[in-house]
């Protein structure tokens, strides 16, 4: 009895042994891209929120010097009329800028008083970690796979960390948190009926702080509660409810928080929330919003008409893309930057409203002109948005932060001459990533439903981050990256539980 006690020890200390390596080795991987680096990669929306959470601590009552004090006079000045989409806001009086998440920039202007802004990084790493930890262990306790739970969240993450995986958590952006919302959402539509309560409440807490990092993040919920509904109905009758309650509970989370962002606006500053006009401006570069503004104006019953009248300003066909009517301020190419303050405000608080009446006025080709920037969307997966250029570097001359030292180029972002083939390396593999997922889900009795469950999930999740970011944004390379690692980890996922064998717990069907 002692000898096999002393052998099941043994075991224990060699399989947590195992784990702790297997973690190390993921996390490395994962850091890989800022260690080879030697500093962060951030963006020109870098700045904003590290200036948009000082200024929410101050009125908070935490009094510190601004990390943005030491910019030179010089960038200072060149970024108040910029066309750079960090620095541009609506300037009408009593207005905040929506636009940015509020829970991100306290945390990212915390860490910047604090000087430890890759703090970030490290949420990056723990936040996409933990919500991969959840499904596998609950996954472990139904199948044996032949791998440990350490192995069944470290393999995926290697898989992943061949992709964009290390570029994002080494961004000073929020945009980790996509794919962490969407393994979240995953989670619960095939899991939800199996997890604990302490599991449901680790999910929660991440997805709702996963919801609220970006406005987006929002509208990718809101699109993911009927596949959510959908995927647990269909891999089981038995409190399918369950799931989609869950997921509404984050939608609900992150409505309550934008809701309570404007009344803290109105009570503190008397101010309301803004965000910049997106959906009107990519209304008007696809076509459908261009056309309808050209039939219905002038007209002042049309808050939109006063920035189609700013876009007759110039006949230069460049002034009509979203992304020069959001930021341009040139004559030539600029439009709503260069309306009053009030015009401002009065175009971009219609913007749904605008989505609408275009919508009525002309359903198929609005409805063409989401799918076809979906999938362009989908396809702009390079990660050369995550890589701050001399421009951006520039603007973040002086701003004070990083353990690691200026806001600088790295080793990797100073000359680029391997992105091109890397990108053409990370293409293949999500390419494959796709055709063995597909051939995995179409192959019978190979790999147990619940995680054909899971990789569809994270499929479809894709998609609704297309389109919301492109369909109804400005699609963009960023965009696309920042979820695409989760096809290699669904795949690899599909791959660690084919033909495993499904433990008596799963029969219960009991927590």
């Amino acid at each position: 009895m002692q000898v096999r006690a002393g052998n099941q020890d043994f075991a224990s200390q060699a399989q947590t042994g195992s784990a702790v390596v297997w973690m190390f080795l993921a996390v490395l991987a994962m850091l890989s891209v800022f260690l080879i680096n030697g500093r962060p990669l951030f963006y020109f929306d870098t700045m904003g929120y590290i200036s948009q959470g000082h200024s929410a601590l101050r009125q908070l009552g935490w009094k510190a010097e601004s990390p943005l004090e030491g910019r030179p006079v010089e960038v200072f000045e060149e970024s108040k009329d910029s066309s750079s989409p960090a620095l541009t806001k609506i300037q009408a009086d009593n207005t905040v800028d929506g636009s940015r998440s509020t829970i991100y920039a306290i945390l990212a202007g915390a860490l910047a008083r604090l000087g430890v802004l890759e703090g970030l990084i490290a949420l990056n790493v723990v936040a996409v970690i933990t919500a991969l930890w959840v499904p596998m262990r609950v996954a472990a306790r139904h199948w044996t796979s032949g791998f440990t739970v350490g192995q069944t969240i470290a393999v995926p993450l290697l898989a992943a960390s061949l992709g964009s995986l290390p570029f994002y958590v080494a961004y000073l952006m929020p945009d980790t948190f996509a794919p962490v919302l969407l393994i979240v959402m995953a989670t619960f539509a095939v899991f939800a009926r199996q997890m604990t309560v302490w599991e449901i409440l680790l999910c929660l807490a991440l997805g709702a702080l996963a919801i609220m990092s970006h406005l987006s993040h929002l509208a990718i919920g809101v699109l993911m509660v009927p596949v959510v509904a959908l995927v647990s109905v269909l891999l089981a009758r038995r409190r399918w409810w369950l799931a989609p309650a869950l997921a509404l509970v984050i939608v609900g989370i992150g409505f309550s928080e934008q809701s309570v962002l404007r009344s803290a606006a109105k009570a503190v500053s008397d101010s309301i929330v803004v965000v910049k006009p997106y959906i009107t401006a990519r209304l008007i570069q696809d076509g459908p919003g261009m056309r309808y503004l050209q039939t219905h104006c002038p007209d002042e019953e049309i808050p939109t008409c006063r920035l189609y009248t700013a876009l007759m300003l110039s006949d230069d066909p460049y002034r009509l893309t979203a992304s020069h009517i959001v930021f341009e301020t040139s004559q030539n190419l600029g439009s709503f930057r260069l309306m009053t303050p009030e015009d401002q405000k009065i175009v971009a608080n219609n913007q749904i409203g605008f989505f609408f009446d275009v919508l009525l006025d002309n359903p198929a080709g609005t409805l063409l002109a989401l799918i076809k920037n979906t999938f362009t969307q989908a396809g702009w997966v390079s990660v050369d948005m995550t890589l701050q250029t001399d421009r951006i570097v520039t603007l973040h001359a002086g701003i004070a932060g990083l353990i690691t030292g200026e806001f600088l180029h790295g080793r990797i972002t100073d000359a680029t001459s391997w992105l091109g083939p890397l990108t053409v390396m990370q293409q293949a593999l999500y390419l494959c990533s796709l055709v063995i997922i597909l051939v995995l889900l179409v192959m019978p009795r190979r790999v147990p439903p619940e995680i054909k469950g899971l990789a569809v999930v994270l499929v479809l999740g894709i998609l609704a981050n297309a389109l919301v970011c492109g369909g109804i944004s400005q699609p963009a390379t960023r965009y696309g990256a920042r979820v695409i690692w989760l096809l290699p980890l669904a795949a690899t996922i599909m791959l660690v539980f084919r033909k495993s064998q499904a433990r008596r717990a799963l029969n219960t069907g009991g927590r």
